[in-house]
């Protein structure tokens, strides 16, 4: 019975030995077949993160109308025909019928003008001529333009120079302040690949910092050059508005060189002709007034239409600076949330490598 037993114990031990070794050997039969995940290359990894990039940058020059602000200056011939018959007569035999109409429609008028407009035409001289004409010199405060001019009779206002022009005294803009809303460009991480810290984990998170820095310097190289454009085309939007004064001015200038000729014309001519001095100073004072009225006119209506350009341009530049600076905010929320998005996905993926080895 001894015996038997020590047999049978041998025999147990003998095959649990073989399971044993089956059972290794398979297993390692298994590895050889199933090596695991291959290793990250950071190589591939930086280039799917180059793939990501900001559109260049696109700021186009807002579009300038030029203000049109022309006018012409005109006088009536019978008026310059008058002029010359007041300058070549010596006596009121040599005056044409029309010359003497004139003054007659003068003394009537005088009779119903302000005093003011007789005492100052009575001592009119060439350099109040001049002053009355200049837009930047003010009218005497005695002097009531409209109180005067409505004294005329109608014939003697067919006389006066004018002024012509058909433009308009206003003008919109036509541009819109709309922005585009942006979104928060900040970048959260997926928790989970947050909680993975491994060599794979770097490779991602280190390249994915170095896109968001390479993002974050075209963004801002972007904006820079939107401020600079912005600073230069406000400063160009100014100087086209003073040049545009200056132009202004010096028609307005023309204008009263005309109109002093015209008025000196008469008032030399009154110094010759005693029996008409008073009526053609008066001529002269109403010539140079009428024609300050006409620039006045037309220099204030020019003047609110460059105004407004300069609005309307500036206005364009803002829109054109807010538009351009909310496309480039947008692209980089874009380009920094596919960063984002490929960043988790790799981390993602490590997560799963590290949970099956």
């Amino acid at each position: 019975m001894k015996t038997n037993f020590n047999n049978s114990w041998r025999k147990s031990v003998f095959f649990a030995f073989l399971i044993l070794t089956s059972a290794t050997l398979y297993n390692c039969s298994n590895d050889d077949d199933n090596p695991g995940p291959d290793p990250i290359d950071p190589e591939v990894v930086q280039g799917e993160f180059d793939e990501i990039e900001i559109p260049e940058l696109v700021d186009e020059e807002p579009e300038v109308t030029e203000p049109d602000v022309s006018a012409e200056a005109s006088t009536p011939e019978a008026t310059t025909t008058a002029a010359a018959d007041f300058s070549a007569a010596t006596s009121a035999g040599d005056l044409s019928a029309e010359s003497n109409a004139i003054l007659a429609d003068l003394e009537t008028a005088a009779a119903s003008m302000p005093a003011s407009a007789i005492s100052t035409s009575a001592t009119l001289t060439q350099e109040q001529i001049s002053a009355m004409l200049d837009v930047n010199t003010e009218l005497p405060d005695d002097i009531d333009p409209d109180a005067i001019m409505a004294a005329l009779p109608a014939e003697l206002v067919a006389l006066m120079p004018q002024i012509t022009y058909d433009f308009g005294t206003s003008a919109s803009s036509g541009v819109s302040g709309e922005s585009i809303g942006v979104l928060n460009a900040g970048v959260q991480l997926d928790p989970v690949g947050q909680a993975v810290d491994a060599p794979c984990e770097d490779i991602y998170n280190d390249i994915y910092d170095d896109a968001i820095a390479r993002l974050q310097g075209v963004q801002a190289d972007q904006l820079e050059t939107i401020a600079t454009n912005f600073a230069s085309r406000m400063e160009a939007a100014s100087g086209r508005f003073t040049t545009r004064t200056e132009a202004l001015d010096a028609d307005a200038a023309a204008f009263a060189d005309d109109f002093e000729a015209l008025s000196v014309q008469f008032l030399l001519a009154a110094e010759d002709l005693d029996f008409a001095e008073d009526d053609l100073r008066l001529m002269a004072f109403l010539i140079a007034l009428e024609g300050r009225i006409q620039i006045q006119t037309w220099y204030d209506a020019a003047t609110t239409v460059l105004t407004a350009a300069l609005a309307t341009e500036e206005a364009a530049i803002e829109a054109q600076e807010e538009s351009a600076s909310s496309t480039v905010e947008a692209n980089y929320t874009t380009a920094a949330a596919d960063a984002r998005a490929l960043l988790n996905a790799g981390l993602a993926n490590c997560h799963n490598q590290g949970a099956g080895s």
